[in-house]
């Protein structure tokens, strides 16, 4: 478990709203990857700074990228 996933920082993927474009990857390359359907899932596990999750939900086109912390949305 990585130290922000720790301290309760999450994020969750709409996939209703994702269409794999990659921005959450390129921001968050470990936190962030693609399923067989090209689109983005989170990595709670992965390594990542909360700064980086952040930086990725709001660089998504989509708004797809929720960023959640002890049960707070952030974003």
């Amino acid at each position: 478990m990585t130290e922000s996933a720790a301290r309760g920082l999450s994020a969750e993927v709409s996939q209703d709203r994702c269409v794999g474009i990659g921005m959450c990857a390129l921001s968050c390359p470990g936190g962030f990857d693609f399923d067989d359907a090209g689109q983005s899932f989170f990595q709670p596990e992965g390594t990542w700074t909360d700064a980086e999750v952040i930086e990725a939900a709001d660089s998504c086109p989509q708004s797809a990228i929720d960023v959640w912390r002890d049960g707070k949305k952030l974003t």
